[in-house]
């Protein structure tokens, strides 16, 4: 399966980047810090202190995001409770410019592997901003998967009846998402955005292996957008957040953090 990988600092819009991955990421070179001065000096280290914290950080993000008026990030919208800032309309621009982009590029290259346009996966939706600003924008349906249901249940109200009837909506943690609960050979596209961040690496490489085993053989693409290591923070480390210091667990990972998943997931950047 192919993947297209978009980056971000923070919030910010970032640089499309495609590529292919040409040498094999090792996890003793993954390195970084937490926000209680941890310091972890190899991918094992840090997966060995996510697994033993992984239950207790998830249950601190459920209620994070499930607090009263509106949980998330706050803010006056349900836009700015998903990401933290205005900036919604903006990324939804650029990502659909990075999609046209990507479908540009297998168009113009002449075989028969041509993108199709049926189904797409909004993984994480949230309230569904992909869903409104991107996919129903070139996919015929799709389905949102959400964990938090009253999120899940205000995005139908969010897309609008029109947008609503060109969905389904599904309400579970996306690495627990059932294999069988949907068809399964006919997704042409799935997008997971800034969700990445909020799980420990070994549920990212579950996440991205269940995902991936929904495309299209040889068409299907999934696209993923996280942030990455920004300002005075060194590129090549990754940032952990705690709930006893930032309220809810977060990791900020490195391009080489990123493609060390991607590779032990099975798939080609």
């Amino acid at each position: 399966h192919r993947l297209a990988m978009k980056t971000s600092k923070k919030k910010n819009p970032g640089v499309a980047v495609t590529a292919i991955v040409t040498r094999i990421i090792h996890g003793d070179s993954i390195k970084g810090s937490d926000d209680l001065g941890n310091y972890y000096n190899t991918q094992a280290e840090l997966a060995q202190h996510q697994a033993i914290n992984r239950d207790g950080w998830y249950a601190t993000n459920k209620d994070w995001w499930e607090q009263d008026g509106g949980g998330g990030y706050g803010g006056s919208t349900d836009e700015e409770a998903m990401i933290g800032d205005g900036g919604g309309e903006a990324d939804g621009v650029e990502g659909l410019a990075f999609l046209d982009r990507l479908i540009l590029e297998s168009s113009s290259k002449n075989n028969s592997k041509k993108l199709k346009f049926a189904r797409a996966i909004d993984a994480g939706a949230g309230v569904g901003r992909v869903t409104k600003h991107i996919l129903l924008k070139r996919y015929d349906c799709v389905q949102l998967v959400e964990a938090d249901s009253g999120w899940s249940k205000r995005s139908k109200t969010y897309l609008g009846r029109k947008r609503a009837a060109r969905c389904t909506f599904t309400c579970s943690r996306i690495e627990e998402l059932d294999q069988d609960s949907d068809d399964t050979s006919r997704i042409d596209l799935v997008w997971l955005q800034w969700t990445l961040q909020y799980l420990t690496d070994t549920d990212a490489v579950e996440t991205l292996q269940n995902l991936a085993a929904r495309l299209i053989l040889r068409t299907g693409i999934l696209i993923v957008k996280e942030n990455r290591p920004y300002g005075a923070a060194r590129q090549d480390r990754f940032q952990m957040d705690t709930p006893g210091v930032s309220g809810r667990y977060d990791i900020t990972r490195s391009d080489d953090h990123h493609r060390l998943l991607f590779q032990r997931a099975g798939l080609t950047v």
